[in-house]
């Protein structure tokens, strides 16, 4: 076998632009498959840091009655104790803050538009979401004066609204009765997060409570976790956090980030396949290279065969010799490739892509800023196997055809 390999190493040098023309192919196809492995984990990343951040929190506590009829705003349905709720996530040293949800309808006196209202304890809030950091202009509810509200930037826009002006802001009550109130538009928040910016309106816990007629309402409480290194880590350690509260807290709901975020990562497996179909479709590509290759190695060498027929070598021997080469291929431009993913993954790491052009067509993605990739060696991995699998299957069928020939007629061969 040894003496094998030293021929079909020669013969892919010999033959040294056919070799690199399939191994750039080979290189090429690895590379993105990496490449895209990376920017989808990074986005799936941004996405649910975003989800947490902004929207839906690491992990949620809430009346499971509320959950089975969230969609009729039951207000009835709050939270039995929610200071047993912060005091559990305090033990665990988690940041928490409580949260009243509600339908209102924000008016600028001409026009009127319905929204999902949150009423927040601000100073608490800022712990657990990054809202306080995305004023647009204005500022956030902490230190605001009385009577005041934070709302999206699209919402405003749409009402023609800006800092300092009076909204309205009407809903029903707990008792069924329709209230309304003007309030100061202190701060217009813009997030990753189109619906916040679409519909967001944020007002202090007890100026809500005031409007809905519901005193000491809390519909939810909200936590953050500390940041993971990855993804899967972040969900794996929500998931923990919420198995240890759900001992603490019996009676009431937990929902941990990967649930909160499940509409979101049930798309990654179709991701996942676009990707497998992409380097699929690249590497079958070069596949055909690597048998037209092959191919052209024992057109070419057909008398070469017959001398190597003639001083002994089998048909098994000139099989594996044309195999051995086929694999050096793949193992050559599985390697470059390996190499030049590792590179574009680095610099989509460091440097990022901006998405600030692409804002606008991302529709409700909750993608903003700049994307950065992440490592996974196991891609690398799984990239480099697959490509010298798929170069030793197809370099099988020419290596075949060449194990065929008769020494007699590959020596007259002209």
């Amino acid at each position: 076998m040894g003496a094998l390999w030293k021929i079909a190493l020669r013969n892919t040098v010999r033959h040294a632009r056919r070799t690199i023309i399939t191994a750039v192919v080979m290189m090429v196809g690895i590379s993105v498959f990496i490449l895209f492995d990376s920017m989808l984990a990074g986005s799936d990343r941004m996405a649910v840091d975003n989800m947490a951040d902004y929207t839906v929190s690491s992990l949620k506590i809430s009346n499971p009655a509320y959950v089975e009829d969230v969609e009729a705003n039951p207000l009835d349905k709050g939270l039995a104790k929610p200071e047993s709720v912060l005091a559990a996530l305090a033990a665990q040293g988690l940041s928490a803050a409580p949260r009243l949800r509600f339908v209102a309808r924000v008016s600028n006196y001409v026009d009127e538009i319905p929204v999902l209202a949150d009423a927040v304890d601000p100073a608490a809030d800022a712990k657990v979401f990054r809202l306080a950091q995305s004023m647009s202009s204005g500022s956030w509810l902490t230190g605001a004066p009385a009577r005041s509200v934070v709302m999206g930037a699209d919402l405003a826009r749409e009402l023609g609204l800006k800092v300092g002006d009076s909204v309205l802001v009407s809903a029903q009550t707990l008792h069924d009765a329709t209230n309304a109130d003007e309030y100061l538009l202190a701060g217009i928040v813009e997030t990753p997060a189109p619906a916040i910016n679409r519909s967001g309106l944020f007002m202090p816990l007890e100026d809500a409570r005031l409007l809905l007629d519901a005193p000491g309402l809390v519909t939810e409480v909200v936590a953050a976790l500390p940041r993971a290194s990855s993804l899967a880590a972040a969900l794996a350690s929500a998931d923990a956090r919420a198995a240890a509260l759900r001992q603490a807290l019996p009676g009431d709901r937990v929902d941990p980030l990967g649930f909160l975020a499940r509409d979101y990562l049930a798309l990654r497996g179709v991701k996942a396949r676009f990707s497998f179909v992409i380097i699929l479709v690249v590497l079958l590509i070069a596949a055909v290279g690597i048998v037209n290759t092959i191919l052209m190695s024992v057109y070419s060498r057909v008398r070469e065969i017959g001398i190597l027929r003639a001083f002994g070598m089998t048909s098994r021997d000139i099989r594996r010799l044309f195999t051995l080469e086929g694999l050096a291929i793949g193992i050559f431009g599985s390697l470059l490739g390996v190499l030049l993913g590792a590179l574009l993954d680095f610099l989509v790491i460091t440097r990022g892509i901006s998405l600030s052009a692409f804002a606008n067509s991302m529709g409700s993605l909750p993608l903003s800023g700049v994307l950065r990739g992440e490592w996974n060696p196991t891609t690398m991995v799984v990239g480099f196997l697959f490509g010298v699998l798929v170069s030793l299957i197809a370099a099988r069928i020419p290596a075949r055809r060449a194990a065929r020939l008769e020494p007699t007629a590959a020596l007259r061969f002209q």
